[in-house]
């Protein structure tokens, strides 16, 4: 079954253009449950990614209030470092009240009563997900683990139902909202799923397109555009196992296709993928095909004895900075194995080719 989540969660950035203005910010806890009780919250900017107030409980309530620079994204936590949020919102100057009931409600400006159904749309998606792999469980046990394809084609159409429900109400969320912070906060929350086109097209005349919660954004669309079938090869400089510095520019452009391979001694998946990359190069190196071995390692004893465990005879390069190895920066890596074939002009032919796919590609290419 196909799995599509859209989960929420919190992260920091800044705004430009805001004025001081006074806040409130009431949070209320309606509940029983003893794990909800805290002695204290914290008004979180997820702009400045700090605390900027916290309120102890008094009469039930918990109230804070002061001025700031207008408006900024927010969020009601039970920790200072902004971790345990119990609700984000668009802090601005008409109050807002948290409250936590049957669930969780968020009241306040126009703005975030727009946030809160765009929240809520989504987290509806994800319960109507779980009915359905709640669903599928149980018939899994009553068909013995052997699901009748009708039935398994049914739940795959729900679920994808679910999905488009979730992505219709993430999307028209955020173009409907050009004018406000709600974009920069969901496009931040879910640039991976969104797709570079959407986010592109939407940011180049976004309000607040030069948010500072947004520069990661631009960093993501910069590295996907880089790995684009038919863009040029960015050159950087890395050491080899000896430790010489090479770039990259020396193997690649060179007249030959050469896959750039991202991986990591630690990585199970890359050690699973490796005998599949041996292959492609024990066939198709004496044609001229080149693999460049790019470890996302810290530790050069583990890198080396990886490299030597697992045969891999092509040039290796690390700059031992595990995820924040700079060509990894470069091209927006964020799991790995990743791979890129680059052609003989120094340009991107193909992304993130494993397995069979790999060698299909080549027997295309070598015929």
């Amino acid at each position: 079954m196909k799995r599509f989540f859209l989960g929420l969660c919190m992260f920091a950035g800044a705004v430009t253009g805001m004025a001081q203005n006074n806040y409130k910010v009431t949070f209320e806890n309606k509940t029983d449950n003893p794990n909800l009780k805290v002695e204290k919250v914290y008004l979180f900017s997820i702009e400045d990614k700090m605390a900027i107030d916290s309120a102890a409980c008094v009469n039930g309530q918990y109230v804070m209030q002061g001025t700031t620079q207008l408006p900024k994204l927010a969020s009601v936590c039970a920790t200072a470092n902004g971790y345990n949020v119990i609700a984000a919102f668009v802090l601005d100057n008409e109050p807002i009240k948290v409250t936590i009931d049957k669930g969780i409600t968020v009241e306040g400006s126009e703005t975030n009563a727009r946030m809160q159904q765009i929240t809520k749309a989504i987290e509806q998606g994800g319960m109507d997900q779980r009915k359905i792999q709640m669903q599928a469980e149980e018939l899994y046990k009553k068909y013995n683990n052997q699901l009748p394809d009708s039935i398994a084609k049914r739940l795959d159409a729900e679920w994808e139902q679910v999905s488009k429900r979730q992505m219709d109400a993430l999307k028209n969320g955020i173009t409907e909202n050009k004018d406000n912070l709600i974009p920069a906060y969901f496009i931040f929350n879910y640039m991976e799923v969104l797709g570079v086109d959407f986010i592109d097209n939407f940011l180049k005349d976004y309000k607040y397109k030069d948010d500072a919660l947004l520069v990661s954004v631009f960093k993501m669309l910069e590295g996907e555009k880089r790995k684009a079938v038919g863009a040029q090869f960015i050159d950087f400089s890395m050491a080899d196992m000896d430790g010489k510095m090479h770039k990259l520019s020396e193997y690649v452009g060179k007249g030959n296709y050469v896959l750039i391979d991202f991986w990591a001694s630690w990585c199970g998946p890359c050690r699973a993928e490796m005998p599949n990359v041996k292959k492609a190069y024990e066939q198709f190196h004496p044609k001229g095909f080149e693999i460049v071995g790019i470890s996302l390692d810290n530790n050069k004893e583990a890198w080396l004895g990886a490299v030597k465990q697992l045969g891999m005879t092509w040039p290796q390069l690390s700059d031992l900075k595990a995820w924040k190895c700079e060509a990894a920066q470069i091209y927006y890596i964020k799991a790995i194995p990743a791979t890129l074939l680059i052609g003989p002009d120094g340009k991107v032919v193909a992304s993130n080719l494993r397995a069979e796919q790999l060698i299909k590609k080549l027997e295309e290419i070598y015929k």
